[in-house]
C-alpha cells in the first residue's frame, strides 16, 4: 500500500506518570517514533486534562501533515473508562472521577476520538497482532505505576457488567495494615507490587539501615523503583527480599485468576515487568506453586508483551475496529 492510500491513527497511552504518543497504521506499524511526555499534575496531585490536551496539540498537527488518511485518535488511559462514552469514571493514579476526557479531546481537535482503559487496548493489540493471536482464554497484566489487567475469554473481550472487568490489582491483600490505594480503599495488591509500592518498600529498607546499596544509590534523594532493582542485581539482601515478595504476591494474585478462569496464557507488560531480565520468568515459575490443577501447571504460558507498549498499539487498533476498517473477532460489546 502506498503512503497516499494508507490509513493511520494517532495513538495515545496515558499512564500514571507519563503519556506515550505515536502514529500507527492498520498493520500495527509506527509511522512516527513513539515518544513520552510527563503527565502534568496540579498542586493537589490531580492530573490536568487541559494540560494533556495542550501537550497533544503538536502531535495532532503532525498527524494531519502525514500522507494518507488520518482516521482519528485512540486513547488508552490507566483506569476505568466507559468504552462507549469515553468518560473517565475512576482513574486512581490520575485522581480523576467522572472526567469527560474523550469528549474534551474531540471538542479540542474536531476529529473522531475513541477511548478505553489501557489494559483493554493492550488486550486488543495482543489478540489482533501479538503473542495471544488465536488464544481463546488469556489475561493481559500490566505492572507499572499501577497493577491490573483485562480478560479475553472464550475468544472475545470480557468486559463485565460495567466494562470494568479485570481489576485484579484491586483485590484486597491487607486492608488493616496495608497502605492507602488510589481507588480510595486500603491494602489492594497494587499498593504492594506496583512501582510506587516497590519504591516505598525500598525507602523503608534504607531508613531502617538494612540496605547499604540503596543508601549509596539514593544518596540524599528518595529511593526509586529502578534503584531497588539495581540493588537486587548487586545482591543487596533487603532489595532481594523486596523483589522476591513482589513476585510472590503477583504469583498468588495471578494464580487465583488462573484457578478461577482456567486461562491458557498471561501476557505481562509495564515498566516494572522490565525491571530485571528474568522478572517474568520468575513469575512464571512461582505461579505454579499456587495453581490448583496439574493441567494448569503444565499448559499455562506466562509471556512478555509483544510490543514496546501494547496499550499504545492497541489504542490505534481500536480506532480501526470501531470505524470498521479492521475486523476483530474478539471485540465484544
Amino acid at each position: 500500500m502506498g503512503a497516499s492510500n494508507r490509513k493511520f491513527a494517532l495513538a495515545v497511552d496515558i499512564g500514571g506518570t507519563k503519556m506515550d504518543v505515536a502514529c500507527v497504521d492498520t498493520q500495527g506499524n509506527f509511522l512516527t517514533r513513539p515518544h513520552k511526555e510527563p503527565v502534568p499534575f496540579d498542586d493537589r496531585g490531580v492530573a490536568d486534562p487541559e494540560g494533556l490536551i495542550r501537550m497533544l496539540a503538536p502531535n495532532v498537527e503532525e498527524a494531519r501533515r502525514l500522507e494518507g488518511s488520518f482516521e482519528g485518535i485512540g486513547m488508552s488511559v490507566c483506569g476505568n473508562l466507559d468504552p462507549h462514552t469515553g468518560e473517565a469514571v475512576l482513574i486512581p493514579n490520575l485522581h480523576w472521577r467522572n472526567v469527560p476526557f474523550r469528549a474534551m479531546v474531540a471538542e479540542a481537535f474536531q476529529v473522531p476520538v475513541f477511548a478505553a482503559t489501557d489494559v483493554r487496548m493492550a488486550t486488543i493489540a495482543e489478540a489482533l497482532w501479538g503473542k495471544a493471536r488465536g488464544v481463546q482464554n488469556f489475561a493481559w497484566c500490566t505492572i507499572g505505576t499501577g497493577y491490573g489487567g483485562y480478560l479475553f475469554l472464550n475468544g472475545g473481550l470480557y468486559n463485565g457488567s460495567h466494562n470494568f472487568a479485570g481489576n485484579f490489582g484491586h483485590i484486597t491483600w491487607d486492608e488493616i495494615n496495608g497502605p492507602p490505594c488510589g481507588c480510595g480503599r486500603r491494602g489492594c495488591v497494587e499498593t504492594f507490587v506496583a512501582g510506587p509500592g516497590i519504591a516505598r518498600a525500598g525507602q523503608a529498607a534504607l531508613d531502617s539501615g538494612r540496605s547499604p546499596a540503596l543508601a549509596r544509590l539514593a544518596g540524599d534523594g528518595r529511593v526509586t523503583t529502578r534503584m531497588v532493582f539495581q540493588a537486587e542485581a548487586e545482591g543487596d539482601p533487603a532489595a532481594c527480599e523486596i523483589i522476591d515478595q513482589v513476585i510472590r504476591l503477583i504469583a498468588i494474585n495471578l494464580g487465583g485468576v488462573v484457578n478461577l478462569l482456567d486461562l491458557d496464557m498471561i501476557v505481562i507488560g509495564g515498566s516494572v515487568s522490565r525491571g530485571s531480565e528474568d522478572f517474568i520468568d520468575r513469575i512464571s515459575k512461582r505461579i505454579r506453586d499456587y495453581l490448583m490443577t496439574v493441567e494448569a501447571c503444565r499448559d499455562l504460558q506466562v509471556v512478555s508483551e509483544s510490543f514496546p507498549n501494547s496499550a499504545l498499539v492497541g489504542a490505534a487498533a481500536d480506532v480501526f475496529i470501531r470505524k470498521g476498517i479492521l475486523s476483530f473477532y474478539g471485540q465484544g460489546e
